[in-house]
């Protein structure tokens, strides 16, 4: 009786939803494609001791897909619907890639990509294309990619028609397609394009901080340390791996965000998102205070 019990659990054990299993998102790219497929390259970093992970898929439209660990094996997996369930064991990151249409939508002429992610994304476009539309400012913009910070991502662009471009996502299902040769007269075309809307973007943004009343002695438009420095200084200090997705979230932010939205962003629980953050006060890292009804969270340098 005593067997049979333990095979019982063991059973509901593996067979059942591990709610609970955690993971760390390091990198998101997308790269769109002309006919409106967006190719995903996802990069996670599965939590200690964890043996399975649910990732949610950016699309129920899913073409091409394939789970790797980082040796470039592949890794065993179930996909339920827009849910994919990966089964691993001893591996420290997996590469999820895919193509989707879901991603991007068209009236007219006019094409629009939406979505929400928690951590910076890097956005290739094709070679032709023309941003009429950004609902934030880019991280960096490198050639015909932009890196997006985290947040709603809102982008709206045209594609002028080019004959001699003609690689499209849905062409080359289970193949991984490679982006065209980029000259150096698209790319400035490209950028002249761009600019304008960036400068808007900065003026406006500017003109709204500075109306607003100060809130504290670290300013979101400029930081102390780049971000390679400020990665650089807290990995050599004693943190969790959740603590420094907490402070480089807050960087990628400009120092400082609602206590809400940093907890809700990161999935981290309600309970340990209070007791991460005291840890993070009493070390002299984030400052925490009142904002209307809402705590927010700030750096201090």
């Amino acid at each position: 009786m005593n067997k049979k019990l333990i095979i019982s659990m063991l059973l509901l054990f593996v067979f059942s939803p591990l709610a609970l299993a955690q993971y760390t998102v390091e990198t998101l790219e997308l790269t769109i494609y002309e006919d409106g497929y967006v190719k995903v390259t996802q990069v996670i970093v599965p939590d200690e001791y964890t043996v399975v992970v649910d990732v949610p898929l950016m699309g129920g439209n899913v073409k091409g897909l394939m789970v790797r660990d980082e040796n470039n094996n592949p890794l065993l997996y179930k996909l339920n619907n827009s849910i994919l369930s990966i089964y691993f064991e001893n591996v420290t990151s997996i590469i999820v890639t895919y193509y989707t249409p879901d991603l991007t939508s068209k009236d007219g002429p006019l094409w629009s990509i939406n979505l929400t992610s928690e951590v910076p994304v890097t956005i290739d476009f094709p070679e032709n294309t023309v941003i009429v539309g950004l609902n934030s400012v880019p991280l960096k913009i490198d050639k015909n990619k932009l890196v997006m910070p985290p947040g709603n991502i809102s982008i709206s662009y045209v594609i002028e028609r080019n004959p001699s471009s003609t690689t499209s996502g849905s062409e080359v299902e289970g193949i991984s397609p490679t982006s065209p040769p980029q000259g150096v007269q698209q790319e400035t075309k490209w950028l002249l394009y761009v600019l304008p809307i960036l400068a808007i973007l900065i003026a406006g943004g500017y003109l709204f901080l500075k109306k607003q009343p100060s809130e504290s002695p670290t300013s979101g438009s400029s930081l102390p340390l780049s971000r390679e420095e400020f990665q650089k200084k807290i990995e050599g200090m004693d943190l969790s791996r959740d603590e420094m997705r907490v402070l480089l979230y807050l960087y990628d932010r400009g120092g400082k965000a609602p206590q809400a939205e940093v907890k809700d962003v990161l999935r981290i629980p309600k309970t340990t998102a209070w007791r991460m953050f005291k840890r993070l006060e009493e070390k002299g890292l984030v400052k925490i205070y009142k904002k209307k009804r809402e705590n927010w969270v700030e750096l201090l340098f």
